[in-house]
């Protein structure tokens, strides 16, 4: 009956902590997701073969280094058969797998104590849920855990065996995501640290053939050193956001700090191996160095706590809080179905909700037989009392509060709008950073998405559009030069981009053709498409 119920916690753990992500009480795809130039990604090369000219801008002769391609591909495949709902499920999968190597991997340096490892799993598992989304840094993530898994049981048990599948890793990631390809070399380093020549030996033995392996991709060396041509750089630094410094200001920075602390005070504290520490310290100095390593510090910059604590075993300790936890969680489920309706809420977020009334259940039950809850000592029944009714309140007025979360669908109408009179491939399309990958889902050329790196000329081999296009945002160039140098067809501009807006609108050489608005939090957000006089029949 414990088996079962522990089994049953933890599959709880894995639903809730990869489901709650990803605009899952949206319907549709987010407009601005970076999720669809890496599914065009995969849906050309499936259709065309790989390309080494990027086929999807305006652009001429810009070579290109497909380094997401089997990433574009399982995505695309996903929404292909799915829609939005098959990202979801993907998300899912590799959440669940993330989870539960994660639990595995606590499991074994804590020798066997399983609270402590649920606990950690549980906790991990809230706070990267929010970045569980359809990119591929979940999939690198995932094969860089499993890497630190095999080279952790590789040290505990001296079994070759163990390092085997590291070449095969090898070649996953450079086809997942080759600028992440490097991390496979950098995790081996802290496992050198082991007084024993023939573990070393072994070791080095398995990085040659990571390294040798990583030449398994369709762009040979030029994927392998992708890196050094895209991160690091200012520019990349000052205008991505992921790369930048994570903020105290936000919540996650927050979290990341204060989690970033405790694991500073576990290496003072306790005992715990030098692998551990400079695996550690060194996923912490790159996490604060850029956001967007935030989850390889959740995932293996936080597993040496279940090394450092692994004699504490109060099962009460762990399992009172997951349930209040548990609890909190199901209240903001049931406010959000209040909100929504039942009847708008996608399929996934119905399960989750089920199964999260049925696991708290289980959980209040494993809490309540371990005498957790009833235990005056620990939770007098009188707090109880008045935290279930803190929660109801708190739900209640939640309730109260708006309509719910409104769908973005600006750009989408304004491209939907354009396609009605004109063929995807006579549109020339300008439109923000962030909405290039949505204009090539509909077969549109556009100016520049996502892919930063892209619009180097490291990387592309003719111009540093990245730059230009920063200057033509902050007025360093003049916009109608701008238009006229390209010809674009047309324009897509929201009051979010003010003094472009402002300029096209006052502009006597362009043409409104469409105009929208939608209420965005207190403010109206005005949505237009511009196209040059000449280009009027």
């Amino acid at each position: 009956m414990k088996a079962l119920s522990k089994f049953l916690l933890l599959i709880q753990v894995v639903i809730l902590s990869s489901s709650v992500s990803f605009e899952v009480l949206s319907l549709k795809l987010p407009e601005n997701a970076d999720t669809y130039f890496v599914m065009n990604i995969g849906r050309y090369i499936l259709e065309n073969g790989f390309p080494y000219v990027d086929p999807f801008t305006i652009h001429e002769n810009l070579q290109l280094v497909a380094q997401q391609w089997l990433s574009g591909i399982f995505f695309w495949e996903a929404y292909k058969f799915l829609g939005a709902d098959g990202l979801r499920l993907a998300d899912f999968v590799i959440g669940a797998l993330l989870v539960v190597t994660y639990w595995r991997l606590c499991l074994l340096v804590s020798e066997g104590n399983k609270y402590l490892s649920l606990a950690l799993s549980f906790v991990i598992g809230l706070l990267i849920s929010i970045m569980i989304v359809p990119r591929p840094h979940i999939i690198s993530t995932l094969i860089l855990l499993v890497e630190v898994f095999l080279l952790e049981k590789f040290t505990r048990t001296k079994d070759f065996k163990f390092l085997s599948p590291l070449p095969l890793l090898s070649v996953l990631l450079i086809n997942f995501h080759a600028a992440i390809w490097l991390m496979s070399l950098v995790v081996c380093l802290p496992f050198f640290f082991v007084k024993d020549f023939r573990h070393a030996k072994f070791l080095l033995a398995a990085m040659i053939g990571i390294i040798l392996c990583g030449l398994i991709n369709p762009y040979g060396l030029d994927a392998m050193t992708y890196v050094f041509r895209s991160y690091g750089l200012d520019l990349i630094n000052q205008s991505v956001k992921e790369m930048a410094t994570p903020t105290a200001h936000e919540l996650r920075g927050k979290i990341f700090y204060l989690s970033e602390a405790l694991m500073i005070f576990t290496f003072a504290k306790f005992k715990v191996s030098w692998r551990y520490i400079l695996l550690g310290g060194g996923i912490i100095f790159m996490a604060i160095m850029h956001g967007r390593n935030v989850i390889l510090f959740y995932f293996l910059a936080t597993f040496p706590l279940a090394y450092a604590l692994k004699d504490f075993r109060s099962k009460s300790f762990f399992m009172t809080p997951i349930f209040f936890l548990l609890l909190a969680i199901n209240t903001v489920l049931i406010v959000e179905i209040f909100k929504c309706g039942l009847e708008n809420i996608p399929i996934g977020f119905k399960i989750l909700f089920f199964s999260e009334i049925l696991f708290l259940a289980d959980t209040a039950l494993i809490v309540k037989v371990d005498g957790s809850i009833i235990n005056p000592k620990i939770l007098p029944r009188k707090n109880l009392s008045m935290f279930l009714i803190a929660v109801m309140l708190v739900g209640i007025f939640l309730i109260t509060q708006g309509k719910g979360k409104e769908s973005d669908e600006t750009y989408t109408t304004a491209i939907e709008f354009l396609l009605r009179s004109e063929r995807p491939e006579n549109i020339s399309l300008y439109v923000r950073q962030g909405y290039g990958g949505l204009a090539g889902m509909f077969g549109i050329k556009y100016y520049i998405d996502s892919r930063s790196e892209v619009f180097l000329p490291a990387n592309n081999g003719q111009k540093n559009i990245l730059a230009e296009y920063l200057d033509l945002r902050s007025g360093k160039i003049y916009y109608a030069d701008f238009f006229t140098r390209y010809d674009f067809t047309h324009i897509i501009m929201t009051s979010e981009d003010y003094f472009l807006y402002e300029a096209l609108s006052r502009d006597k050489n362009f043409r409104v053709i469409y105009e929208s608005e939608r209420v965005k939090g207190y403010d109206i957000i005005h949505c237009k498409i511009f196209i040059p006089k000449e280009g009027l029949p």
